[in-house]
């Protein structure tokens, strides 16, 4: 849709673009949820959007509109090893064990045991509250 905009009528790729975003923000709400992992959708997301884009066939209008999307191949292609080698960084070299606010991105600790089967660690002071 992004790609071929030349191709659609203004009116019709407003709503193709405000359902996919309305679509997108109830997920992300959901997601707020126990058992749903936003970071993992967030990161799906982020690489299929990139891979998407640069492996998907596409119509070309013109010279220019060519050369646009080949920049936009290296560039999501440069972006998928970045964001690759950034989570290999995060997962095996250095791991993050403690992010205080991170922790609400996966689920809202409604009540004390809400968030309890996402694994999701609240830090409490030392009276436990």
């Amino acid at each position: 849709m992004i790609t071929s905009r030349r191709l659609l009528e203004p009116s019709s790729l407003r709503w193709a673009l405000g359902w996919l975003s309305a679509l997108t923000i109830l997920l992300f709400v959901a997601g707020l949820l126990p058992m749903i992992d936003n970071y993992a959708h967030l990161i799906g997301f982020g690489f299929g959007l990139m891979l998407g884009f640069a492996l998907m066939p596409y119509v070309t209008v013109d010279a220019q509109h060519k050369r646009l999307k080949l920049v936009g191949v290296i560039v999501c292609l440069l972006l998928t090893v970045v964001l690759m080698a950034i989570l290999f960084i995060l997962f095996y070299v250095a791991p993050i064990y403690t992010c205080p606010g991170c922790q609400y991105f996966n689920c809202i600790p409604l009540t004390p045991t809400f968030c309890r089967s996402s694994e999701v660690r609240i830090h409490r002071d030392e009276d436990g509250f």
